[in-house]
Parts: C-alpha cells; sequence; structure tokens
C-alpha cells in the first residue's frame, strides 16, 4: 500500500511539474499564468492508469512463458498497452462529447490522441524500460550464480576423484608389509593417518599454503622410504620465505609424486630424483623419464583433473614437458 501512495504522489508530482511547465510555455509576457489547478490531477489520474494497464498486460505476457527476449517482450508489452490506453481513453472523451453534444473534429481527436500517447509513453515506456532493465541484471546474476554453482560442484567432483585412488594404493601397500614386517606395517599406518588427515582437511579447500604442501610432500616420502628405502629422493629447492608467499590447489603434489613412483623404475643403486623449485611464479616438479618396462600405460586422468582444478581456479592450467626428463610446471598465486 505504502509503495503505491508513494507511486501516485510522484505521478502527481510529475503532473503539477509538466502542467506548470506547459502553461508558462503558453502565456505571453505580461499575461497572467494559464494554469488550471485540477488539470494535473486529472493528468495524474491517467497516468496512474497508463501506468496500471502497463504492468498489468506485461505480467500477462511475463505468465506466458513465451521465449521472446527482453527487448521483444519490452515491445510487445508497450506497443499493446500503449494500442488499448490511447483507444481507452480517446473513446471516453469521445462518449463524454457525445453526451454532453460537443461538436465531433477529427483534428481535435487525433490530437487527443497525441497527447495519451505522449502520457503512455513517458510514464508506461519509461516504467517498463526500468522493468525490463531489472530482469536483464536479476538474469545475469542468476546466470553468474548457476556458473559458480556449476564450478563448485564440477571441482567437488575432481577432488573426490582423488581420494579413492590414494587410500586403495596405499591400503595395498599396508597389506603387503603387514605380511612382511609388523613394525614397519605400524609406522606407516602412522604416516598414513598423518597424510590422510591432510588430505581430508585441505583436499575440500580450494587453494592451501605452498609450506603446507612441500610439507606434505616430506611427509608422503617418509611414507615411500618404508617400502623402498633409498629408491626415491626428495630435493626442495624453494626458500623457506617463499613458501608462505605462494598458495596452490590441494593435494597437487601428492598426486605428482604418486605418478612420478607409478610410472618410472627406481632403485637404491638408481634412485629417482624428484626435484620441486620455484620458477616464475609456477611450481616445477621433475624428475628423469624412466619409464618401467611392464608398466600399465597411464589414462591421464589424474593430470587432467589436476589441469581443470587448476584452470578453474586459477586461470591457467598445468604445463607438462616430456623429453629426457618429466616436467610440471603448476600455477601459484599470490597470498593474501
Amino acid at each position: 500500500m505504502m509503495k503505491q501512495l508513494k507511486t501516485f504522489l510522484l505521478l502527481l508530482a510529475f503532473s503539477y511539474g509538466l502542467m506548470l511547465y506547459l502553461a508558462l510555455l503558453q502565456t505571453t509576457p505580461g499575461q497572467p499564468l494559464q494554469f488550471h489547478a485540477d488539470a494535473p490531477v486529472w493528468l495524474t489520474l491517467q497516468a496512474a492508469l497508463s501506468l496500471w494497464l502497463s504492468r498489468k498486460l506485461d505480467a500477462v505476457l511475463w505468465a506466458k512463458g513465451t521465449s521472446a527476449s527482453l527487448r521483444q517482450r519490452y515491445s510487445q508489452s508497450f506497443g499493446l498497452s500503449l494500442l488499448v490506453f490511447v483507444s481507452l481513453m480517446t473513446g471516453i472523451q469521445l462518449l463524454i462529447d457525445t453526451a454532453t453534444s460537443q461538436p465531433l473534429v477529427l483534428q481535435q481527436y487525433l490530437r487527443v490522441s497525441l497527447m495519451y500517447l505522449l502520457v503512455h509513453s513517458l510514464i508506461a515506456g519509461a516504467d517498463l524500460l526500468w522493468q525490463v532493465l531489472k530482469r536483464q541484471q536479476q538474469q545475469q546474476l542468476e546466470l553468474m550464480q548457476a556458473q559458480q554453482h556449476n564450478q563448485q560442484f564440477k571441482l567437488q567432483l575432481l577432488q573426490q576423484q582423488l581420494d579413492p585412488h590414494f587410500l586403495f594404493n596405499n591400503l595395498n601397500v599396508l597389506s603387503v608389509l603387514i605380511h612382511k614386517s609388523a613394525e614397519q606395517a605400524e609406522q606407516f599406518l602412522d604416516h598414513f593417518a598423518d597424510i590422510y588427515r591432510y588430505q581430508l582437511q585441505q583436499g575440500s579447500k580450494t587453494l592451501v599454503p605452498l609450506a603446507d604442501e612441500l610439507a606434505f610432500a616430506q611427509q608422503y616420502m617418509a611414507l615411500l622410504a618404508q617400502r623402498f628405502p633409498a629408491s626415491f629422493q626428495l630435493k626442495i629447492s624453494v626458500e623457506p620465505e617463499q613458501q608462505t608467499n605462494y598458495q596452490l590447489v590441494p593435494c597437487c603434489l601428492q598426486l605428482l609424486l604418486e605418478n612420478a613412483v607409478k610410472h618410472n623404475s627406481a632403485s637404491a643403486e638408481q634412485p629417482l630424483v624428484i626435484q620441486i623449485e620455484l620458477q616464475q611464479n609456477q611450481l616445477i616438479v621433475r624428475h628423469p623419464l624412466r619409464p618401467k618396462a611392464f608398466a600399465q600405460p597411464g589414462t591421464g586422468t589424474g593430470l587432467s583433473n589436476l589441469s581443470e582444478r587448476c584452470l578453474a581456479l586459477l586461470g591457467k592450467p598445468i604445463e607438462v614437458i616430456q623429453n629426457d626428463e618429466f616436467i610440471v610446471s603448476v600455477p601459484l598465486q599470490h597470498s593474501v
């Protein structure tokens, strides 16, 4: 009710301003102002009818749920309400003139129709245009929210694909160690619990500090050392102060280390050295390429998922280079 009253008062103020402006234009200098106090009231009632009519017809068109664009719907609403309003008001004027035995002059009704067309264009046309702009902003907002929800859901799916891979691989290792050495199995289980706890805590996050990922990588290599003593070495060439300046997607080093162990041969005599360094705001993970003789070819799903996560969160995918070495460049983001 208050909103409707406010709208009516705005129309009344507009009508008084418009009629006063027209009266000033029609009054010659030195003559009394030709201003009729009741004219703005009638104009306000006409404007209110124009506004009500355009909104009702617009609501009916929107309720039909047609596939027309916003511009087409605006044109339809404005054109139809204009036709109805001008016809209705001109018809009422014609009935009044007929009832009061006024002369019916075509030119006069054309002038009246043009006046009502102007009123409707100024009031209803501006209101419909404002409604269309609001709908357009709402649609853009809903589209952005839908894209964000879709991206978030996609990231959750990608992150969930890493968990079973990590879990089953390490359970297989634990199964072997149980039969080999209970003490090693217990130590392995302790490391495994720490690593899996990290994954549960950080895996659901969008970005984590580089220092946490590097600490995790060292824990993971300590886990491998229990099964493959001296077969794998990790060299981190990132200064401590640099580790606190960057963030990256969680658990990416886990995937890269797993791939290195899975697809490359290593032994205590010829250990596989995995190097991690910082270059041009990217984390470089590299190691010699030593494909296992009878290893099953990888599907590339892990690297593909990691690349998609980096692209979604950081705007840049990973880069992979294979020659004598296997090199992966992981994009980083400066910490806030």
